[in-house]
């Protein structure tokens, strides 16, 4: 099963719990830090994205959204554009997404358009230590849905 799968059934803060049991279970700092053979980079892109807090969904033009592992991170886009992401209030314990703003609109669902990154921007995350009903509303799109 894909670790983000719950985004699907309303329950995004389950992806992110997922999401970080296998990072702390599978990945390190060590020379055995990749579990398996990383295949042409798949294992090392797979955790680079979930620790943006970013992941993309395979043939969409979308990213579901996640916790990401660090404070501020920033892509850098086409023609000097940058998409930052920011958890603020983040820690150990508060790793669920409370609330989110991308470019200082509410954004209620747990994914974002490939557009939206792209066009640069900041992408703002308020995280907190319980499951919060943030991205359960709006499913990401998927074959035969459109949102």
């Amino acid at each position: 099963m894909t670790a983000t799968y719950y985004h699907w059934i309303d329950r995004p803060d389950l992806s992110t719990a997922k999401i970080r049991e296998i990072i702390a279970k599978n990945f390190n700092g060590s020379r055995r830090g990749l579990p398996g053979n990383d295949d042409s980079g798949a294992m090392s892109s797979w955790v680079a994205f979930h620790m943006l807090g970013l992941f993309p969904n395979a043939g969409q033009s979308y990213y579901l959204i996640n916790l990401p592992f660090t404070k501020e991170s920033v892509i850098h886009v086409a023609d000097g554009r940058r998409f930052t992401i920011i958890a603020r209030n983040t820690s150990d314990k508060k790793i669920y997404i409370k609330s989110a703003k991308l470019n200082n609109k509410p954004l209620n669902q747990s994914w974002i358009e490939h557009s939206e990154i792209v066009n640069g921007g900041v992408l703002e995350l308020e995280m907190t230590d319980k499951p919060s009903e943030w991205g359960n509303m709006i499913f990401p799109p998927s074959i035969g849905n459109s949102n």
